[in-house]
């Protein structure tokens, strides 16, 4: 079991796992398997899964960049 950092990330094994800047400051409880991280909510919800990343990786964001959406294009 651990608290959501206030950047919405869960440190663990080295590394920071964003979970979600929304969910700062919650309890967050951690399950480790051999091939992923899971991140489940007091209420048992699982907020992420995780591969076990690169052996010297320090951060696994959401895969998305930061920063506003752009206005979408139809063409």
């Amino acid at each position: 079991m651990t608290r959501i950092r206030d950047t919405g990330t869960v440190f663990l094994r080295g590394t920071l796992f964003y979970v979600s800047r929304a969910l700062s400051g919650s309890l967050a409880f951690l399950v480790e398997t051999d091939a992923t991280l899971l991140v489940f909510d007091d209420q048992g919800t699982q907020l992420i899964e995780h591969a076990w990343p690169a052996s010297g990786t320090r951060y696994v964001g959401s895969g998305r960049p930061n920063g506003p959406r752009g206005l979408r294009t139809t063409g």
